[in-house]
């Protein structure tokens, strides 16, 4: 699968653990599109359904159709990871150039950058 920054993908996190992030559910890539093509890993920033009526300023509100997906959503970039792309299992959509420069925002904020 040929992936670039600000797509969304479906990914099996797997059954991590109490305070992370788990199962399967959406993503959004935020690598760069040189370590897209090559590194065997890629860096995403996990999606929630849940909680809308609490989004926290490190986390991004997605309206669905800004998105691809089928319903709001809200990017956890307190959740930043990273991820083997074997675990990603489809495409789902991809962010508005809006939306990805909103979120690189938030993530320079989450690391203090």
């Amino acid at each position: 699968m040929n992936l670039e920054r600000g797509d969304i993908v479906f990914v099996d996190f797997g059954d991590r653990g109490e305070s992370e992030v788990s199962f399967k559910r959406p993503a959004v890539v935020v690598t760069n599109n040189f370590a897209n093509a090559y590194a065997p890993l890629v860096t995403v920033v996990p999606i929630t359904s849940r909680g809308l009526d609490n989004v926290y300023p490190m986390q991004l509100l997605l309206p669905r159709d800004q998105t691809g997906l089928s319903k709001d959503s809200k990017a956890q970039v307190e959740l930043i990871g990273h991820i083997r792309k074997d675990r990603i299992l489809r495409r789902e959509g991809r962010l508005t150039p809006e939306l990805l420069m909103e979120l690189d925002r938030r993530i320079r904020e989450h690391l203090a950058l």
